[in-house]
């Protein structure tokens, strides 16, 4: 890739391409993990564009030229929402959204937290690289359906990371 990556806060134009890339993160990381009717649940609600849509001015966004590539959620000391385009994974769009949400949560918080699926390994790998600590795991679902994992406690795990090591 030759340009760079922008990292800059959502703006309402950026509607249609958060709901292709919410879609898309989702349908790739966690539909393959779900029964069917949970994917029939998300497409049906379609709560990637309930999510884009209501939630766009609180986002920080990564892009290159009009490409949008990723982005963060972060809400008081938690990242609620973390998400790059799988077409750009391992490209340090993760890594850059990550810093500016632990950044912007550093400045008022001793320590960051976010939940992170069970299953989403790669997620879970990529947080552990980078100084989070799992605290506990605790059932729930999504969309209404568990977990196909059946080594895992839950669904969700939380994860928390000293806020202070993120000001660096």
């Amino acid at each position: 890739m030759t340009s760079e990556i922008t990292i800059r806060p959502a703006e309402e134009f950026d509607v249609p391409k958060l709901v292709r890339l919410l879609r898309r993160s989702w349908l790739v990381t966690w539909a393959p993990e779900l029964p069917w009717e949970a994917v029939q649940a998300f497409a049906a609600a379609d709560r990637a564009r309930l999510h884009a849509e209501t939630g766009w001015n609180s986002f920080t966004v990564a892009a290159r030229g009009n490409m949008l590539l990723g982005m963060v959620h972060p809400d008081r000391d938690v990242i609620d929402a973390l998400h790059v385009d799988p077409a750009c994974w391992n490209d340090g769009v993760g890594s850059k959204l990550l810093s500016v949400a632990e950044r912007q949560i550093a400045s008022s918080y001793a320590v960051a937290r976010l939940e992170v699926r069970s299953f989403n390994t790669r997620a879970r790998a990529f947080y552990a690289r980078r100084g989070w600590v799992e605290v506990r795991r605790y059932p729930g679902t999504e969309c209404g359906a568990r977990s196909r994992m059946s080594r895992c406690r839950g669904l969700f795990e939380c994860l928390q990371r000293r806020a202070v090591l993120a000001r660096a």
